[in-house]
C-alpha cells in the first residue's frame, strides 16, 4: 500500500509540472528538463520502496540464493532413478532360466516292488525280438530304441501289468527330436508290459521310437517324458 502511494504522489507531480494548471497551454520543457523530472520521480520511488537496494529490479542475496537453487533442483536429475534391467527378475535370475523339474525313473514309472533301471539305447532299422516277429519302421524313419530293465530285488513276487495303466511315453533327443513311443504287441514292449516278476530276478524290456532317418546318431542327452492320468513326469537318462 505504501509503495503504491508513492507510486501516485510521483506520478501527481509530474503531471502538475507538465500540464500547470487546467486552461492553460501546457508548459514547454526543454529535453534536459524532462529528463531531470525522470530522474527525480525515479528517485522518490526508489528512496521509499525498501526492498530495493540499487536500480529498479534489483534481487536480495537470499531471494538470488533461492532462485539459484530452484533452478538446480529441476535441472539436475534423480541420481537414485534405477535403469531396467535387461531381462530377469529382482534378484538378477535370468527371466529365461529354466528350472530342472526331472524325477528319477523309478518316480516317473512308479511300479511298486520293482526297481526300473536304463541299460542304454541305439538306432535301428529294424527291430526283431525274437524270430518269429519283427518290427519296421515307416519309410524315411528309423527306430530309437530305449532299453529298460525291471528287477524285483524283494522278497515275494510282483505282478506288473503296463497294459492296463495305459502309460504313454515320449522322448526328447537332444533338446531337438521328440517322438511318441511305439505301441506294439511285442512281449517284452515296456509300454505294454504284463506279468509276473519274481523275487530276485528281472526282466529286459524296450520302447521303440519312430525318428527321421536323418537324425545324427547323438545319443547323449535323452529325456523320457511319462504320462499317466494326465499326470506328467520327466526323467534324463
Amino acid at each position: 500500500m505504501r509503495d503504491r502511494k508513492i507510486k501516485t504522489t510521483a506520478c501527481v507531480l509530474l503531471a502538475a509540472l507538465l500540464l500547470g494548471g487546467c486552461g492553460e497551454q501546457p508548459i514547454e520543457l526543454t529535453e534536459q528538463e524532462e529528463q531531470t523530472i525522470v530522474d527525480y520521480a525515479a528517485h522518490v520511488v526508489s528512496k521509499y520502496n525498501i526492498k530495493q537496494q540499487d536500480g529498479i529490479v534489483r534481487l536480495s542475496k537470499s531471494e538470488e540464493t533461492t532462485e539459484t537453487a530452484d533452478t538446480e533442483a529441476v535441472e539436475q536429475p534423480d541420481s537414485t532413478e534405477q535403469m531396467p534391467s535387461e531381462g530377469g527378475d529382482a534378484t538378477g535370475t535370468p527371466e529365461n532360466e529354466a528350472s530342472d523339474n526331472s524325477v528319477s525313473l523309478n518316480d516317473a514309472v512308479a511300479i511298486p516292488g520293482i526297481d526300473a533301471q536304463y541299460t542304454g539305447a541305439e538306432f535301428a532299422t529294424v527291430y526283431q525280438q525274437n524270430s518269429s516277429y519283427m518290427v519296421e519302421p515307416d519309410a524315411g524313419n528309423k527306430y530309437l530304441v530305449l532299453h529298460f530293465h525291471l528287477e524285483n530285488a524283494g522278497t515275494e513276487a510282483v505282478a506288473c501289468d503296463m497294459l492296463s495303466r495305459k502309460v504313454s511315453f515320449r522322448v526328447t533327443l537332444n533338446d531337438s527330436v521328440e517322438a511318441v513311443a511305439q505301441v506294439t504287441i511285442l512281449l517284452n514292449d515296456f509300454g505294454t508290459y504284463q506279468g509276473t516278476i519274481e523275487a530276485g530276478s528281472g526282466t529286459d524290456t524296450v520302447l521303440l521310437f519312430e525318428v527321421p532317418e536323418s537324425t545324427p546318431e547323438d545319443l547323449s542327452k535323452i529325456s523320457l517324458e511319462v504320462v499317466e492320468n494326465t499326470v506328467h513326469k520327466t526323467c534324463n537318462l
